[in-house]
């Protein structure tokens, strides 16, 4: 009988768990794709994230016409953005004498100059000027510039030749320094200049690191260079955008405060909080409340049991953070947000100051990463997102560092698919809900017509030893 039980339970585990449609996930939602087959990349969006039921997202698929789970994989995040130009900002340039005695002589005499900077003296160098020897050349032998205005800085230094200067073509080498004594090589590079076209066709941009103090713009022995002045352009690093926020709902705990659950299939970042009201500062304990399963009391040490009440599955993940909005002089400044070390299943935020705070709760944000995936299309289409699915195991999987392009490992050159309108998917939630309430029904008869066979083949069974007992007594 405990054969036959078995069997009959293992057939409706089979019927229950047979391959995944898109009707067995509780969102789904058409896609739009530039090509009809080939691998694409996605972004599902933060309505589709919340339907998932695991933080790796395991229960996410795409389906084609035919119902079937396409090959699929995480892509990479995207590469950081551009970097951005700051202004111009003027470089002050002197020439050098073209005699080395002479030019050591100027350079000698600056580096005194300088020295005396440390007594508040102001070192400057003047366009043709700072030293009788430094004064404007026909044909100089090198340039110093004050780069002290870029300490720290990184980016273009560009040179700039006068109106008039004749063509030029050579390789300089740009030296640094930091009390014009020591140099250091800090650059070099093809320096040209080219009218034959009409227009002038410059090269002249170098890239600089760090700038130190000064530097010395040097050339083999020939013709020299006539530069009028130098720019330096900062390369700033872009911002990035600011990440997506999803509001939490809060609901009062009965152990005190509000308590939010929180979407596993959300990448959060950062929760954010705001206070309920203007002008208004209050001390917040955040406890965290995670999924782990209860040890079996068979295995409890005897320090547990002999507690009588059970331990709370709360436990403090972030003690006293401060929630303001404040008016300072016309601008309202806000708290900023927190970070937690763990991923929780849950949140409570309990008012610790004041003490017997009995208003509104804060409102809760929940700042999270945008998710990319690609997807292998196959037709025939159209295509869906289907996600939302409890116990759910991944789907049919891509190794997606293969297929990228050596010049493109984020995949940001993949032809995009994007969700239909959200109206569609709205409309499709109630037939969702109720394909599955009918799904939940169809599988709690399975279930029950599975126990009332179990029950009927054990009456049987033990009808048929009954049957056998009269027998033997009456042949007694």
């Amino acid at each position: 009988m405990r054969r036959i039980a078995a069997m009959t339970v293992l057939a409706s585990s089979v019927a229950l768990g047979s391959t995944l449609t898109p009707e067995d996930f509780e969102y789904r939602i058409a896609l739009t794709t530039e090509r009809p087959e080939g691998l694409h990349s996605l972004e599902p969006g933060e309505r589709a994230l919340r339907f998932s039921s695991a933080p790796d997202l395991r229960d996410l698929r795409v389906f084609n016409a035919n119902g079937e789970a396409l090959p699929m994989a995480t892509l990479p995040p995207l590469a950081p953005a551009a970097v951005e130009r700051g202004p111009v900002i003027a470089v002050r340039i002197v020439p050098l004498p073209p005699a080395p005695q002479a030019r050591d002589r100027v350079l000698a005499d600056f580096a005194l100059r300088l020295e005396r900077d440390g007594r508040h003296t102001v070192l400057e160098l003047h366009p043709g000027g700072g030293s009788e020897a430094a004064a404007a050349l026909p044909d100089p032998g090198g340039y110093l510039m004050d780069l002290r205005p870029l300490k720290d800085k990184v980016g273009e230094l560009s040179l700039q030749f006068a109106a008039t200067a004749p063509d030029y073509a050579g390789q300089i080498e740009i030296l640094g320094s930091d009390d014009l004594v020591g140099w250091r090589r800090i650059g070099d590079g093809p320096l040209a200049r080219n009218r034959s076209l009409g227009d002038a066709v410059e090269r002249a941009t170098f890239d600089l690191v760090r700038p130190t103090a000064f530097a010395r713009i040097s050339w083999p022995s020939g013709a020299a260079p006539q530069l009028a002045g130098a720019g330096f352009v900062e390369r700033l690093p872009a911002i990035p955008p600011p990440l997506p926020r999803a509001s939490l709902t809060l609901v009062a705990s009965g152990e005190g405060g509000w308590t939010a659950d929180l979407p596993p299939g959300l990448p959060m970042t950062r929760i954010v909080l705001h206070a309920p009201q203007t002008n208004q500062s209050l001390r917040v304990n955040i406890h965290c409340r995670t999924d782990q399963p209860a040890r079996d009391a068979r295995v409890r040490h005897l320090r547990e049991l002999a507690v009588r009440e059970a331990p709370s599955p709360w436990s403090l993940c972030l003690p006293g953070v401060e929630v303001y909005k404040v008016d300072r002089d016309g601008h309202w400044i806000e708290n900023a947000p927190v970070a937690l070390q763990q991923r929780p299943a849950q949140l409570r935020l309990e008012v610790v100051d004041p003490k017997d705070y009995s208003g509104t709760p804060p409102a809760v944000e929940l700042e999270w990463a945008p998710v990319r995936i690609a997807f292998l299309a196959r037709a025939p289409g159209p295509f869906r997102l289907a996600v939302g699915r409890t116990g759910a195991d991944y789907g049919p999987r891509l190794d997606i560092a293969a297929l990228l392009a050596s010049d493109d490992r984020s995949g940001a050159k993949l032809p995009a698919a994007r969700i239909a309108r959200e109206k569609e998917g709205a409309a499709g939630g109630a037939a969702q809900g109720k394909a599955r309430s009918a799904d939940i029904d169809l599988r709690w008869r399975i279930a029950l017509w599975s126990a009332l066979l179990v029950a009927v083949l054990a009456l049987a069974g033990m009808a048929w030893r009954l049957a056998r007992r009269m027998s033997a007594s009456d042949e007694r």
